[in-house]
C-alpha cells in the first residue's frame, strides 16, 4: 500500500491546481506558517470557557498553555491546511460502493484556507462515508478490561464520556446534572501523525454541562470546543484523570475508576443575566453493581468493522458532604443522589460511515435511508434496579421529526430495547415500546446556537415486554421532566438535541429518577454548514442530499455485486454482532 501522502504526489496537477488557488497555503513557501499565531475571537471564548474564565484573560492562561496557543501547530492556517490534505486524501482513492462526493468535497476544499478548530470540527462532521476509513476498527469480539478501557480511545473515530443523574441538598433541593466530554478524532490516527501529531493533539473535545433546579429552569452552558493543540485536553491513567480545561473526571484512588470526583463549571447566557454553574461531585460504585455491557457483550453493534462499543455502570450513589452544586454563588452541600454513567466509543457513527467489506457497502445502498437519532432512557427505581432503553428512529415516525409546526404532533409509538439490571446488578436483555403523548418546543438560543423550534418529547410512556428476569412491577412506568420549560441543547457541530433529568412515575406515584435524552429530531444542516464556515443556501443543502443519495447507476451497480456475492454477504452478515 502507497503510503497516502506519496499516492497524493501522483495527482500533481490537482494539488497544484490548489496551490495556485491558494487553498493549500503553505504550498507557496510563505513564512507566514511560522509567525506566532493570535487565535479567534470565538476560540478564545471556548478557551476561557474551559479555564472557568467569563471573559478571556490572557494573565490567566498558563504559561505552558500560552505557548501551544500561539504555536503554528494550533493556528487557523494549519487546521485549514491539514482538512485540505484529509479532503484530498479521500478524493485520491474514494470507496467503492459509496455516493460520489467529489463536487461536495471541492466545495469544502475552497472553505479551506483558513479554519478555526471549531470550523474544521464542524467540516469534519458533514463529511461522507468515507470518512471512516483509516480509524480503528470496531472488532468482531472483545474482552474489556476495566479500568483500562475507561480511557478515551483516541485511535476510534469518536467517543464520549457522559455523567447524568438526579442530586439532592439537606434542604430538600433537586437537581438535575449532565455532564460530557465527546471526542473527535479530526484526522485517520496514521495521517495525524505523518503530520506531526500526537494522538491527543488529534482531537477535538467538547464539554456539555447542564445543571436543573427541579421545578425550575434548565440551565445549560454553551457548548465548550477546545482543540487537542491547545494543551487544554490531557488523560493520564492511574490515578483516572481526565481533564478539559479546568474541568475533570478524576478517579480519587489509583487502579479503578470509581470513587471518581466530577468538577465542572459554566454560564448559562439564555436570558437577560447569565446563571453560573458549578459542581463538585463525588461517585462511589454501589455495593453489588458493576460494568453492564450493552448490545451484545458491548458490542452496540459491531458489522463490518464499523458500529459502537458501549457499556454503562449504573446507580452511582453522590457521597454526602463533600459534594455540591453551586448556582449564582449560592451553594447547596447535597446528601445524596445517584448518577448513571455511560461510555461509549465508535468509529463510522458520527458521521454515518462504510464498512471495509465491498459487498456490505454495495447492499447498503440497496436498503431503505433510515432516519437518524433515538430516544435514550436511563432509569433508576428506588429499590436499587435500573433499565436503559434505546428506541432508535423509524421511518414509520418520520412525520413526528423534524417538526416545527405551530401545534405538537400527536402521539408517537417507538419499539425500544435495552437492559435491566437488578439489585445485585445482574442483567438481562428486554423490549417493548415507547409512546410519547406530549412535546415541548426549544426556545433558547446560546450564542451562534439558534433554536430550531423543534418539537421534542415531553413525557414518555414505557411499556416493557413480559420477560422471565423482568419484575412484572418493572413492566409499566412514565417519565415526567422536572421542569416544563424543555431541557433542549447543543452538539457544537452545530445540531440541536435535548437531555434533562425526568421522575419515574407508576399509577402516579414517584418510583425513581432517570434521564430522558433526544437527538435527531431538528434539522441541523444549515445550522452546521454556518458553523464550518461553508454556504448555507438552499443549492449547498441540496449539494449534500444529493451526495449522500445513491444515484440509479450505482444502485444498479449494486445490485449486480450483489447478485454475484450472495454468500459472501451472507457471511459478513452473520458475523455481525449487536445488529
Amino acid at each position: 500500500m502507497i503510503p497516502w501522502r506519496k499516492r497524493l504526489s501522483l495527482r500533481f496537477p490537482l494539488a497544484l491546481l490548489l496551490c495556485l488557488a491558494m487553498l493549500l497555503p503553505a504550498c507557496s513557501g510563505s513564512d507566514s506558517y511560522n509567525q506566532v499565531y493570535a487565535p479567534a475571537q470565538e476560540t478564545l471564548d471556548n478557551i476561557a470557557a474551559a479555564l472557568w474564565m467569563k471573559v478571556y484573560d490572557p494573565a490567566a492562561v498558563p504559561a505552558g498553555i500560552m505557548e501551544r496557543l500561539k504555536s503554528p501547530t494550533n493556528s487557523d492556517q494549519a487546521f485549514g491546511q491539514r482538512m485540505s490534505w484529509y479532503l484530498l486524501s479521500l478524493l485520491e482513492e474514494p470507496d467503492s460502493f459509496t455516493p460520489d462526493y467529489s463536487e461536495l468535497y471541492g466545495v469544502y476544499l475552497a472553505h479551506t484556507g483558513n479554519l478555526t478548530p471549531h470550523q474544521a470540527y464542524a467540516m469534519a462532521n458533514n463529511l461522507g462515508m468515507d470518512s471512516s476509513r483509516g480509524f480503528q476498527e470496531i472488532p468482531p469480539e472483545i474482552t474489556f478490561s476495566f479500568p483500562e478501557d475507561d480511557r478515551p480511545q483516541v485511535e476510534y473515530q469518536a467517543g464520549w464520556h457522559f455523567y447524568v443523574g438526579s442530586v439532592f441538598g439537606a434542604g430538600g433541593e433537586e437537581f438535575g446534572v449532565q455532564l460530557m466530554f465527546w471526542r473527535q478524532s479530526l484526522l485517520p490516527p496514521d495521517m495525524a501523525r505523518s503530520l506531526g501529531l500526537s494522538d491527543m493533539e488529534n482531537q477535538i473535545l467538547e464539554i456539555h454541562f447542564a445543571v436543573t433546579p427541579a421545578g425550575g429552569t434548565h440551565y445549560r452552558a454553551r457548548p465548550i470546543t477546545l482543540a487537542g493543540t491547545t494543551g487544554l485536553v490531557t488523560f493520564s491513567p492511574s490515578p483516572y484523570n481526565y481533564t478539559a480545561g479546568k474541568n475533570y473526571m478524576r478517579s480519587l484512588t489509583a487502579g479503578a475508576l470509581f470513587p471518581l470526583e466530577l468538577r465542572a463549571w459554566g454560564e448559562d447566557r439564555t436570558g437577560a443575566n447569565p446563571v453560573e454553574m458549578e459542581i463538585k461531585i463525588v461517585l462511589d460504585l454501589a455495593p453489588g453493581k458493576g460494568y453492564v455491557l450493552n448490545g451484545d457483550e458491548g458490542l452496540a453493534p459491531s458489522c463490518g468493522g464499523i458500529g459502537t462499543l458501549y457499556y454503562s455502570v449504573t446507580n452511582l450513589p453522590v457521597r454526602p458532604g463533600v459534594s455540591w452544586v453551586k448556582l449564582n454563588g449560592q451553594q447547596v452541600n447535597l446528601v445524596g443522589g445517584k448518577m448513571w454513567y455511560d461510555h461509549q466509543w465508535a468509529t463510522g457513527f458520527m458521521p454515518a460511515g462504510n464498512t471495509r467489506s465491498e459487498v456490505l457497502r454495495a447492499a447498503k445502498n440497496l436498503e431503505p435511508k433510515k432516519p437518524d437519532g433515538w430516544d435514550w432512557m436511563a432509569i433508576m427505581f428506588d429499590d436499587d434496579t435500573e433499565i436503559g432503553l434505546s428506541a432508535l428512529h423509524v421511518a414509520e415516525n418520520s412525520h413526528f421529526y423534524m417538526n416545527t409546526g405551530p401545534n405538537p404532533p400527536g402521539t408517537m409509538v417507538a419499539p425500544a430495547h435495552g437492559v435491566y439490571v437488578d439489585a445485585n446488578g445482574s442483567y438481562y436483555p428486554i423490549t417493548g415500546t415507547v409512546s410519547v403523548p406530549e412535546w415541548v418546543k426549544s426556545t433558547k438560543t446560546y450564542g451562534e446556537f439558534a433554536a430550531s423550534g423543534t418539537w421534542y418529547p415531553n413525557r414518555a410512556d414505557v411499556t416493557l415486554d413480559p420477560s422471565p428476569n423482568l419484575p412484572a412491577d418493572k413492566r409499566v412506568f412514565s417519565m415526567i421532566p422536572i421542569v416544563a420549560t424543555g431541557q433542549a441543547g447543543f452538539f457544537s457541530a452545530g445540531y440541536e438535541y435535548s437531555e434533562g433529568a425526568v421522575y419515574i412515575e407508576q399509577n402516579g406515584v414517584r418510583t425513581g429518577r432517570g434521564f430522558l435524552e433526544a437527538p435527531g429530531y431538528a434539522d441541523g444542516w444549515r445550522q452546521s454548514l454556518r458553523i464550518a464556515g461553508l454556504p448555507d443556501t438552499d443549492a449547498m443543502v441540496n449539494l449534500i442530499n444529493r451526495s449522500f443519495t445513491p444515484s440509479p447507476e450505482l444502485i444498479l451497480e449494486s445490485q449486480l455485486f450483489v447478485a454475484g456475492h450472495t454468500r459472501e454477504l451472507e457471511a459478513e452478515m452473520a458475523a455481525c454482532r449487536g445488529l
